[in-house]
């Protein structure tokens, strides 16, 4: 399906970040070196790579399954929502807790650790419902002509993420905290 290979780099991408942060989560209770600064930043890349692109295009395949007959409010289409809605949940906490660690409340440490486990946990189950349900529900659902319709529509999706030298913001950004955890260490 021309969909799935559309999207596999975006999952790459984002499996690759909850590694990093699933890494930054597990040494926040084992390093003094763990900082807010590296949680603020990777929010940076829920925000603009997660949900202002690669939810957005997963709001084109939920809209083919609405018109392919599935209701909104249940099924797996009331998953996905689901998922979203709790990951941006957790995400902000993430956020706001890194900000009061920053300002020097160390209890708030503990719970944006809670906050980065619940998002990496729940956006693993998402990618997966994604390429396990999701994606084999729109094989059976849509037309060749609608997946190229579908797939010419998530190209129009542009993600911030590209500087002007062509090299990508959001890999450097993952490297960026790949070099940050090795400080940690």
């Amino acid at each position: 399906m021309r969909i799935t290979k559309y999207l596999r780099a975006d999952q790459e991408t984002i499996t690759r970040f909850l590694t990093v942060l699933g890494s930054g989560s597990v040494m926040l209770s084992t390093s003094k070196r763990a900082r807010p600064v590296f949680f603020i930043t990777a929010h940076g890349f829920i925000k603009e790579f997660i949900e202002e692109g690669f939810f957005q295009k997963e709001e084109l395949l939920i809209k083919a399954l609405e018109e392919g007959g599935f209701p909104s409010d249940e099924g797996p289409i009331a998953a996905m929502r689901s998922d979203q809605t709790k990951s941006h949940a957790a995400a902000e906490t993430m956020l706001n807790s890194a900000r009061q660690w920053q300002s020097g409340d160390e209890i708030s440490r503990s719970e944006m650790g809670w906050a980065t486990s619940d998002f990496t946990a729940t956006l693993r189950q998402h990618l997966e419902r994604l390429k396990n349900l999701i994606f084999p529900l729109l094989e059976q659902t849509i037309s060749i002509e609608e997946e190229h319709i579908l797939s010419d529509d998530m190209s129009k999706i542009v993600f911030k993420g590209s500087f002007e030298d062509g090299s990508d913001k959001y890999a450097k950004l993952i490297e960026k905290l790949e070099e940050e955890l090795g400080d940690w260490r």
